[in-house]
């Protein structure tokens, strides 16, 4: 199982004192995955995020023309990336499929481990939200980029 320090040098945990990281991974739950295995499937439900231990995972997005199949590739995550967080804040079904490029082992940290944390340390808890927060804004900032780039690069010559 990896370290609280592993954990504290990863973004999601940047800030938080060995104390609650201790507390913290008192609560978390270190899995295993083959590889080719699904994680997580996009549509279900989810309650956890997960942090890549050992390994890296694939992550893919279904398309009206992916006919029942997992979809396209979006990214490829590894050691020290965090998946599933979205579930954490928005409640909503899983945006993606997570499949295992090779094995993998992970922690997770549930909503209700989450909410645990709210009730005995919120100064922690209000940490690891902003961290959340900070996390998401990273990535919806990387999609913007992919937009205009996109956007840039297929864009036809005005006919006028």
């Amino acid at each position: 199982m990896k370290t609280a320090r592993f954990l504290q040098e990863q973004p999601i945990f940047g800030g938080v004192g060995d104390q609650a990281m201790q507390s913290i991974m008192l609560l978390m739950r270190e899995l295993h995955f083959a590889a080719a295995e699904v994680i997580v499937q996009e549509g279900e439900d989810g309650d956890s995020l997960f942090v890549i231990c050992s390994g890296s995972v694939e992550v893919l997005k279904a398309s009206p023309v992916a006919n029942g199949t997992f979809g396209k590739r979006i990214a490829v995550l590894q050691v020290g990336d965090v998946f599933g967080e979205m579930e954490l804040i928005d409640t909503q079904r899983r945006s993606a499929t997570i499949r295992a490029l090779e094995p993998v082992s992970v922690l997770a940290l549930s909503n209700a481990d989450l909410f645990q944390i709210y009730e005995s340390d919120p100064q922690t808890f209000t940490l690891l939200a902003l961290n959340l927060a900070r996390e998401l804004s990273r990535r919806l900032r990387n999609i913007d980029d992919l937009a205009v780039h996109y956007m840039a690069t297929n864009s036809r010559p005005d006919p006028s």
